[in-house]
């Protein structure tokens, strides 16, 4: 049995490129069914566990491998979801469905009230300057550094002449 071995000459697993311990790859049922427990509110731990996979694979395949936000990958999932069932319901309209047309309105008209909401309360307008963040010590140590330096005639190379 011959080992391949890399450009460093290390040796080169034999499941290089391969899938991993639970051979999971992700799929489009796969991608779709994690979206609609994570838009439901379902936990990481229990969509892991209904896939069959690990926490950390339903991250890597799934959640950018842990550098998506929660909250963000939920909002982001119901925003796919609304817009699918919109484009679903406009289809329907356009093929004569009379309550897909109202269901269309209705949605509308809720998008229209939300706005009016939002800008009654004032949401557009601009958000205030957050304050900004304590130095640290190492910041701290430079500041005083040069202030030292610049009191100073000796060290001081513009204060030299």
């Amino acid at each position: 049995m011959a080992r391949d071995f890399d450009l460093l000459g290390d040796p080169i697993p034999a499941n290089h490129g391969k899938p991993g311990a639970n051979g999971h790859t992700p799929n489009a049922k796969s991608l779709n069914k994690v979206r609609m427990l994570h838009v439901a509110g379902v936990p990481k731990k229990e969509i892991a566990e209904e896939l069959g996979i690990s926490q950390p694979t339903l991250n890597k395949h799934y959640f950018q491998n842990g550098r998506l936000n929660l909250k963000d990958a939920r909002a982001a999932a119901r925003k796919q979801a609304r817009a699918k069932i919109l484009l679903r319901l406009d289809e329907a309209a356009d093929a004569g469905n009379v309550s897909a047309m109202k269901a269309i309105k209705a949605i509308l008209d809720e998008e229209d009230m939300a706005e009016l909401a939002r800008q009654a309360v004032g949401d557009d307008a601009p958000k205030r300057k957050e304050a900004p963040l304590p130095k640290g010590k190492k910041e701290q140590l430079t500041a005083e550094a040069a202030a030292v330096i610049e009191d100073d005639d000796l060290l001081n190379p513009e204060r030299f002449h």
